[in-house]
């Protein structure tokens, strides 16, 4: 008998979330998805967070908002996505055994995806964390408006102007 695992969905939701484009997860995980988010980023070298971010960028940069920018072949794509899936079966399958089994029997299938968000959400802040990454999203600091910005910020908002 085949086990199925549901990494599509559970990956979509656990982007979405990492990537705060909506969606809900639990507001809090049981000990045994905790033992799971632990040995899921204990267990990842730098050169798979990098692979994570590498993925979760090429795969986001498809969004026709943005697909214009950049330039991922098809080969490239499918060489990250190949990797990524490398290191979701690593993890699931050896490093990390014992806690998938044991967050899945005793929490749900829920769980898991709230342990590779942790892991999504790792690998994120490494990207953002890197500080030409950094400077770059601070740079709309010096096209915000300060003055309506502290207008704002008083006692009593300005009356609608419809």
């Amino acid at each position: 008998m085949k086990m199925r695992l549901s990494v599509l969905p559970a990956l979509v939701l656990v982007l979405t979330v990492a990537l705060g484009a909506g969606g809900a997860m639990p507001a809090h995980a049981g000990p045994y998805a905790d033992d799971l988010s632990k040995c899921l980023a204990g267990s990842t070298t730098e050169q798979d967070k990098d692979d994570l971010v590498r993925w979760i960028f090429a795969s986001t940069a498809q969004h026709p908002a943005v697909a214009e920018l950049t330039t991922v072949t098809p080969e490239q794509r499918a060489e990250m996505s190949s990797r990524v899936a490398i290191l979701f079966e690593r993890l699931l399958t050896q490093d990390c055994r014992s806690q998938f089994h044991d967050a899945r029997k005793n929490e749900g299938e829920q769980t898991v995806s709230m342990s590779f968000g942790v892991l999504v959400q790792t690998a994120m802040g490494r990207l953002i964390e890197n500080a030409t990454v950094s400077s770059a999203l601070a740079s709309v600091d010096s096209y915000l408006d300060k003055q309506k910005i502290a207008a704002a910020m008083a006692d009593s908002p300005p009356a609608d102007p419809r």
